[in-house]
């Protein structure tokens, strides 16, 4: 329930600049400076998404579990642990190319 804003505010906030990106022929307005584009047509934006996800992810599981969060990187073996802390380095990278892509 506490997640409720930050998960809206996610959603309203993609959902507004794809639909811009979609429905706004940005390409014809032209700028002395360049031009405009949709937020998300930016990768620098999406890794920012993307980042912000993680450290939310990252934040509840310490919140609710503590330092016993960390016990999942071993499950089910220890063997997994260099695995498990990769997953955690290249699920932001793939969630920001994911949204980036959907432009």
């Amino acid at each position: 329930r506490e997640w409720i804003p930050f998960i809206g505010t996610l959603f309203l906030f993609i959902f507004g600049c794809n639909w811009a990106g979609a429905v706004i022929p940005w390409k014809l307005i032209q700028l002395p400076e360049g031009e405009f584009a949709a937020p998300t047509n930016d990768i620098n934006t999406t890794v920012a998404l993307a980042l912000l996800t993680s450290f939310s992810y990252f934040y509840a599981g310490l919140s609710k579990k503590g330092l016993g969060y960390f016990k999942r990187y071993v499950n089910p073996i220890p063997l997994l642990l260099p695995i498990n802390i990769l997953e955690d380095f290249t699920k932001p990278l793939s969630l920001s190319f994911r949204l980036f892509g959907n432009v």
